[in-house]
């Protein structure tokens, strides 16, 4: 989804902001600058994910959504791991969604909620199974 993101950001990049810069050049250049820097930025953050990936050590998770937001969890903070939760839960009070635009496809529950109340972290794992081997291997339960 977010090479979507990027893909159409250069889209918008060519078919309007050079139409604009070639038809009123003074408005027009510096648009099409700052959009160019956008695309830019949305490059470097997509490959922040691969700089910037999910860990576990020390009793800690550290999860990241790229270089934008991180949460380190102790892992005695954590109930349990769910594979499903009820519908509309994502648009709840209480929750840290760190898989973005995409759906996640864990939800992370907390004993003792973490800043202004969340008691639960969405994540977009790229391999879950073996997310969920680290976790019981630690003695968190997986439903």
């Amino acid at each position: 989804m977010m090479w979507v993101l990027f893909a159409l950001s250069l889209l918008e990049l060519l078919a309007i902001h050079l139409f604009v810069a070639l038809k009123w050049p003074l408005i027009g250049w510096p648009l099409t600058i700052i959009s160019g820097l956008g695309a830019v930025a949305i490059l470097f953050w997509i490959r922040s994910f691969r700089t910037h990936p999910h860990a576990l050590s020390d009793g800690r998770l550290h999860l990241r959504f790229g270089s934008l937001k991180a949460i380190d969890l102790d892992l005695s903070n954590i109930a349990r791991v769910r594979r499903g939760w009820e519908q509309g839960a994502l648009e709840g009070r209480g929750i840290v969604n760190l898989a973005g635009i995409a759906y996640p496809n864990r939800c992370i529950e907390l004993c003792r909620p973490i800043k202004k109340g969340c008691n639960r972290v969405f994540v977009l794992l790229d391999e879950p199974d073996t997310f969920d081997q680290a976790l019981v291997e630690c003695g968190i339960a997986i439903e």
